[in-house]
């Protein structure tokens, strides 16, 4: 072999070896995109299910029996939150949507395992529930309106970023 071909078969090796480090590097990203987006995707469907859940129950503790008419029958906005008789550990004890004011999920854990790793996720949940302006729901109310907003936050060690959705729940009322 002259010195032309060692040179040509050196440049063949250095060419080669970037190509493999690029696809491995690639397929390194897409390993852990994949791995993000399974553990978003498991705290979008708890945020989901407690947002469901909250909805599905009567908008203020005095409208669960009765029909409100005037604001001043709705739970003050320093006692939103669970009432008496109820415990924040048996949530299918909740009549009303700000029962689940600071509310706090048993971490669930996620029992599937990714090829590959040994991960098992801790998924943690934590409610926040607020009167809010009806041209703003972006904004706290610090008076009682007929617009309510849920807030739900998951984390979990394993996620870089929390999960946090919401909805405003509104009380309508016909005569």
């Amino acid at each position: 072999m002259n010195t032309g071909q060692m040179l040509i078969t050196i440049g063949a090796i250095f060419l080669l070896t970037t190509v493999i480090l690029n696809v491995n590097r690639g397929l390194m990203t897409t390993t852990t995109v994949m791995y993000d987006s399974r553990y978003h995707i498991m705290g979008i469907s708890l945020a989901t299910s407690v947002i469901e859940r909250a909805t599905g129950l009567a908008f203020d503790n005095e409208s669960d029996t009765t029909d409100i008419t005037s604001l001043s029958q709705l739970t003050l906005p320093a006692n939103l939150g669970i009432e008496s008789g109820e415990s924040v550990n048996n949530p299918a004890a909740f009549n009303d949507f700000d029962d689940f004011n600071c509310y706090r999920t048993i971490p669930k854990a996620d029992t599937i395992r990714l090829e590959g790793t040994n991960n098992l996720l801790i998924y943690k949940t934590l409610c926040q529930v607020d009167y809010v302006e009806p041209d703003n729901p972006e904004q706290v109310s610090s008076n009682r309106t007929w617009h309510k907003r849920i807030i739900v936050r998951v984390f979990s060690d394993s996620m870089a970023d929390t999960v946090s959705m919401s909805t405003v729940f509104s009380y309508w009322y016909f005569r």
